[in-house]
């Protein structure tokens, strides 16, 4: 018999983590689903949420969460990023939804201060982006924060104290956008882990690390 070369074993290795290997934010159910118009779906493909994603799931959630209004944020969330139809996430196994809620929603989990976290509260903050954010006709790379003053505080009160996780998630695009100089556009297009840092580090200056947290997936 002879001897095995090293290109033979380690072969077998390559072939065993190239079966294990699955790309992140893609997810496949076990049958093919199929809609109504004889549409197939079998590959839901995420990516990570942009602001606009992460407000328009929060105002499905209303102004009086509740159980069945988060879930329906959720599956809206799903939706908006896969461009998967309603009726065909509907199809999709729940366990499946869970994961895909569960990375949509980590980009600004992750980024966002911990409850125990005390804001950190630098002279300024510079976010960098890479590809820019195209938006009005302009490219968008650089994004200069620095501490808000009292009117643009007293701004961001008065549409947080409406109440709904929207409001709340508003309140904070306002004060981007006013702050940094930035279209609304283009801080509606910003993707949702490096709009929380920025967030944070403006709201940091008047709030205390509990007050922060996900207001679009509050669970």
């Amino acid at each position: 018999m002879s001897a095995l070369t090293d290109a033979e074993v380690l072969c077998a290795v390559a072939e065993q983590d190239d079966a294990e290997q699955v790309e992140d934010g893609v997810f496949y159910p076990d049958n093919t689903i199929t809609t109504k118009d004889g549409a197939e779906w079998k590959e839901l493909r995420l990516r990570e949420p942009t602001v606009f994603h992460c407000l328009q799931s929060a105002k499905v959630i209303g102004k009086k969460p509740s159980i069945e209004s988060i879930y329906d944020s959720q599956i809206d969330m799903v939706c908006r990023i896969s461009g998967w139809p309603k009726l065909a996430v509907d199809q999709l196994p729940t366990r499946i939804l869970d994961k895909a809620v569960a990375y949509a929603s980590a980009f600004e989990e992750n980024a966002r201060r911990k409850q125990d976290e005390e804001p950190e509260c630098p002279e300024s903050l510079i976010l960098l982006f890479t590809p820019p954010i195209e938006a009005v006709n302009q490219s968008f790379s650089e994004m200069v924060l620095r501490e808000p003053v009292v009117s643009e505080r007293r701004k961001y009160k008065a549409t947080e104290s409406r109440g709904s996780f929207s409001d709340f998630l508003q309140a904070e695009i306002d004060l981007v956008s006013a702050i940094s100089g930035w279209p609304m556009a283009a801080v509606l297009k910003m993707p949702i882990s490096k709009f929380a840092k920025g967030a944070d580090y403006l709201t940091g200056f008047f709030m205390t690390g509990h007050q922060t947290g996900n207001p679009s997936q509050p669970i």
